[in-house]
């Protein structure tokens, strides 16, 4: 065979090679995309159902509340929740599914609609019967028993959820490793095939000298692309691990924690920052770091001109470019020819919560237009994931929190004190519960009015608040009623700090125009295992001390041995 048939057979195969290689990134691309959408619309379902789940919960408590108060601000919640409901099922029902998932679906909507169905007529029966119909409505368990099944079937499709995450997870896996493979193999025939042309050429005349160039051209671009592919494949596999480990996150300074640690991995070149609105929304924060950058902690809204477009903003620093005001604003930082720049909005169903600025050399390269569609992709990603933490806190917060008070509620509080009452059984240790509740509270809601009520819990509870160590719990245990649990707190100096808020208490004295409320409450001190060792035992004996003393004239802290000697009736007020 002549030398320039075999140089010719040879290009032509190098060349072939290299076209292979260079479709591998785009049906990876094209393959990844498919996966991703697919595992953002997991997610996207997960949360609807999440907060199906929620909204019931809310207007079940807020149920509870107006069964308990009779107060009709307490159906603001419901009603709210109940509106919000049509919305989510409107979501659940509109993407395809499968089967057994729309079979599970009208089974939880039958629930929901059985769940809805019977708080109607728990409110009714409220209204038009009254406290003790409603609440032996209430005491039939027919509610638990319908938030029980859906949250059974709602678990059961999370549970589905991430065995399908998991199967695409896999899926990724499984393509980048064939890219991977199909890459190396590419990339040794090449070099097979180079070292056949080299040996062919070197008997060559120029002409032939010339087509090895060209050869060699070839196979440099060739191993470029295979660079730029199996770099693509880690970071693709990454940043999975990265969206994973958000998925995880319980607050958002954790989310912000997982950032920098992968975005350090992702974009080894560059340096940057990643910035948060807080909640007043007139300033950005920033919270995570990586590369070394010197970023300003906090940046207006305008100092930035991709927020101020609300898309991604590139300077490569050069001397009437549109700089942002923040690039600048470090007297550390070099002058700002120094590293191009970008920075790029985190936007998620419309709305910003924050951005991301990266700089380095890097992004000033021949494949910078390819780093920065890489670092737009992570941005979408990461603010899809951030915006789930912040719902996943944010429906937390609400589900424990008294919005009145905002110490923690009833709810929060039979789940603590079971926990520590455990906790207190395996270790020995003695644990404290005082119950108080507001004196004449009533007389003040009758004379000034239900604002001045509000502003006299909120003053107390700002009071337990500062009274508390970082492991008590203060609650709200219903109307005027307030308990602090005090794990690993002997009973003689539980009492001991009860009778420092009730001093505290007494020494409050909030003004409603311009008069002057006294405020005072009577306590009760229980302890494990002295006065119980079950939650209802330790409750029932605070509440027996704390009426104990009401009768004994109010404004005093009484312990259970007290109480559990005296009569069993409660005073008023």
């Amino acid at each position: 065979m002549k030398v320039e048939t075999k140089l010719k057979l040879a290009a032509a195969c190098i060349i072939a090679v290299m076209s292979a290689i260079a479709l591998v990134p785009h049906v990876l691309n094209t393959r990844v995309a498919g996966v991703m959408k697919a595992l953002d619309t997991t997610i996207l379902r997960e949360r609807e159902y999440g907060l199906l789940l929620n909204y019931l919960s809310d207007a079940e408590a807020a149920q509870r509340g107006y069964v308990i108060t009779g107060r009709q601000e307490f159906l603001e919640p419901y009603h709210e929740a109940l509106r919000e409901l049509p919305g989510v099922r409107k979501t659940l029902g509109t993407n395809p599914i499968s089967a057994a998932e729309r079979q599970a679906l009208r089974d939880i909507m039958q629930l929901t609609d059985a769940k809805v169905a019977y708080m109607k007529e728990v409110v009714r029966v409220r209204a038009d019967q009254g406290a003790e119909a409603a609440r032996a409505l209430v005491d039939s368990g027919r509610g638990k028993r319908f938030m029980d099944a859906l949250r059974v079937r709602i678990g059961e499709q999370e549970t589905a959820y991430a065995a399908y995450r998991a199967t695409l997870r896999e899926r990724l896996d499984a393509r980048s490793s064939l890219a991977a493979n199909v890459t190396s193999i590419a990339t040794g025939i090449d070099i097979v095939l180079l070292i056949a042309a080299a040996l062919a050429g070197s008997n060559a005349l120029a002409q032939r000298r010339k087509a090895e160039q060209r050869a060699n051209d070839v196979s440099r671009q060739l191993r470029i692309t295979a660079d730029m592919a199996e770099r693509r494949n880690a970071q693709l596999q990454r940043g999975g691990e990265m969206l994973h480990a958000l998925e995880l996150a319980e607050t958002l300074e954790e989310g912000a924690e997982i950032v920098a640690l992968y975005f350090g991995q992702l974009l080894p070149d560059l340096s940057g920052s990643m910035y948060l609105y807080r909640h007043s929304r007139d300033v950005l924060e920033r919270k995570a770091t990586w590369g070394g950058a010197s970023d300003p902690e906090f940046v207006e809204p305008l100092d930035c001109w991709a927020l101020r477009k609300g898309t991604q903003h590139f300077t490569v620093g050069d001397e009437g470019t549109l700089a942002c005001r923040h690039a600048v604003q470090s007297a550390t930082r070099p002058p700002p020819s120094a590293a191009p720049r970008i920075c790029l909005p985190l936007v998620t169903q419309g709305n910003v919560i924050g951005f991301i600025t990266a700089e380095g050399m890097a992004l000033g390269h021949d494949d910078g237009a390819a780093e920065r569609t890489w670092i737009l992709q992570l941005g979408e990603q990461v603010a899809l994931a951030l915006s789930n933490v912040q719902l996943r806190v944010s429906l937390r917060h609400q589900s424990v929190i008294d919005p009145l008070t905002q110490l923690y509620n009833r709810r929060y509080l039979d789940e603590t004190l079971k926990r520590e009452l455990a906790r207190a059984t395996r270790r020995g240790a003695p644990l404290a519960v005082i119950m108080l509740d507001l004196d004449h509270f009533k007389r003040v809601n009758d004379t000034f009015g239900h604002e001045a009520g509000d502003l006299l819990l909120r003053n107390v509870a700002h009071v337990l608040q500062g009274a508390v160590r970082g492991s008590d719990v203060a609650c709200r245990f219903g109307g005027e009623e307030m308990v602090v649990l005090l794990p690993e707190c002997p009973l003689d100096i539980a009492t001991a700090r009860a009778e420092r808020m009730r001093q505290e208490i007494r020494a409050l004295k909030p003004t409603v125009n311009k008069d002057m409320l006294a405020v005072s409450a009577s306590f009760g001190v229980a302890a494990y295992p002295l006065h119980g060792d079950t939650p209802e035992a330790l409750l029932q004996a605070a509440d027996l001390a704390m009426y104990a003393a009401k009768r004994a004239g109010r404004d005093r802290v009484e312990v259970a041995a007290a109480a559990v000697a005296a009569e069993p009736g409660r005073a008023g007020g």
